[in-house]
């Protein structure tokens, strides 16, 4: 025997379920399709005494409105039973596509179209860097990097932050960069360097060691606030430890007693309508110009220094020295004749 406290529970287990149909209209739908078709066709082999295909065909037929034919005369109680049919497929069909239309014009199916295509946009993105923050230093890093071609994804915490990338149109991810998945999502295992550039330096210590687990040969760039930090940090295995402000503050140094030299080595020099600046040009395996002399390439550029595969210091950059596959050389000229550079010394394969 049911008691009360048995009966409110069916009932609140019922309305549960119906709730969950609501939230989910194709699946309602689905269920009145179904429904319509289990009753119709038992409805017609039980009032017509027909077959189950013959049951089927007419409660399709008659469900859709299409039309056709009966399969053969219908009784009275038959008639009745068929405009029930009619008018709870008019009613079922109003109903399903007011849900679907419903459906794909809500604000939570376009933002899970807008995340399948962020998603799918992250995966292909390989050779960049990452950039951990999307502070006052993390935006105009990623300014600058965009600026000149190089791949970027950003991983911040803030929602609003997050928001402003996808306006700015810059592939990002909203989470806690030192977690291990986020970074997957981030392409870590693809990527070429990461920035921890978070404004907490316990913060960023996390994401170093977090990211120098997963990738061992990553470049790891990390900001320090306090300069007690950079001993943890390079510990954690930061590659290059950065302090914003004695950075800034020996450039403001530098402007006050070498102004000149400073604007030299800035990077970018104006000269009239030409712009002259500095690039790190990697030499390819592919490049026409791999194992020549530098007299030999007779580039248009100044070549200021050179680098071996072998080794990580520059090396000044005589008339003899070699353009070995792996090295790099660091130019200085216009950024049309510095394009060409880059084009020979990497080849046409890269």
């Amino acid at each position: 025997m049911i008691n009360s406290s048995n009966l409110v529970t069916l009932i609140q287990a019922i309305r549960g379920r119906f709730n969950q149909l609501i939230e989910h209209p194709l699946l309602l739908v689905s269920l009145i399709l179904a429904v319509v078709l289990v009753l119709g066709t038992g409805g017609y082999m039980v009032i017509e005494r027909w077959s189950v295909l013959d049951a089927l065909y007419m409660t399709v037929i008659t469900f859709t409105t299409i039309g056709f034919g009966e399969v053969r005369p219908l009784s009275p109680a038959g008639r009745l039973f068929t405009i029930g049919i009619i008018l709870f497929g008019v009613a079922g069909a109003s109903f399903a596509v007011t849900s679907i239309v419903g459906l794909f014009t809500s604000e939570e199916f376009i933002e899970q179209i807008r995340r399948r295509r962020r998603r799918s946009r992250l995966e292909q993105i390989s050779n960049h860097a990452i950039i951990c923050g999307f502070g006052r230093l993390g935006r105009n890093l990623t300014r600058e990097l965009q600026a000149r071609d190089y791949p970027v994804i950003v991983i911040d915490l803030n929602s609003e932050k997050i928001e402003d990338c996808h306006r700015l149109n810059i592939p990002a991810v909203q989470g806690n960069a030192a977690d291990e998945q986020l970074l997957h999502e981030a392409g870590l295992d693809r990527a070429r360097a990461i920035v921890a550039a978070a404004d907490s330096d316990a913060e960023n210590v996390f994401i170093v060691l977090t990211a120098r687990s997963m990738k061992p040969d990553l470049q790891i760039i990390a900001r320090c606030n306090a300069e007690t930090t950079i001993p943890k940090l390079e510990t954690a295995g930061a590659n290059t430890v950065i302090s914003p402000y004695a950075t800034t503050g020996l450039r403001i140094a530098q402007m006050l007693i070498h102004p000149n030299v400073l604007s030299f080595l800035d990077g970018v020099l104006q000269f009239g309508d030409h712009e002259m600046r500095l690039e790190e040009i990697i030499i390819s395996p592919n490049s026409p110009l791999a194992g020549l002399s530098l007299r030999e390439a007779k580039l248009k550029v100044a070549v200021l220094a050179i680098t071996h595969p072998e080794e990580t210091k520059l090396a000044h950059a005589t008339a003899d020295a070699r353009l070995r596959p792996g090295g790099a050389i660091i130019a200085m000229g216009v950024d049309q004749e510095l394009k060409k550079a880059v084009q020979l010394l990497k080849g046409s394969g890269d």
